[in-house]
């Protein structure tokens, strides 16, 4: 049996398990949702498994797409690594609950900040050239 029949009968499997709690919930036999929701996470854990799984089969079978791979990581990387060092702050700040926020959360805080401007204005930048770009031809 190849791997497509074997992912097959799985999906087949779990579709069938998942409609027989529904059907049993509607009918107020399974009073809890305990149980469709354990097909739910096991279903969702197998499709996070094969897309991992095939996505580093795809990247690694190609060494062009495995070095572009690696290059758009290691600037995403870097950028991350400067947020963190070098544009983020971090100070104990106190929360609206009464528990205080730590100086490494805080800093944390301010990176995934920076990250997020960052992003945006390479998105812009890479949108408005590629644009202007086009326009030219």
């Amino acid at each position: 049996m190849d791997l497509y029949k074997g992912i097959k009968i799985l999906a087949i499997a779990l579709s069938l398990l998942g409609v027989l709690f529904v059907a049993l919930i509607m009918l107020d036999y399974i009073g809890q949702i305990s149980s469709l929701l354990y097909v739910a996470y096991t279903v969702l854990a197998v499709i996070i498994a094969f897309v991992l799984f095939f996505t580093v089969k795809n990247i690694a079978s190609d060494k062009t797409l495995l070095k572009s791979t690696l290059k758009t990581s290691g600037i995403f990387l870097l950028t991350a690594l400067i947020c963190y060092f070098v544009l983020s702050s971090g100070e104990e700040t106190p929360l609206r609950d009464g528990n205080m926020l730590s100086a490494s959360g805080s800093k944390l805080v301010s990176a995934g900040l920076w990250m997020f401007y960052a992003l945006i204005l390479a998105a812009t930048c890479i949108m408005m050239f590629f644009g202007v770009k086009n326009m030219k031809k």
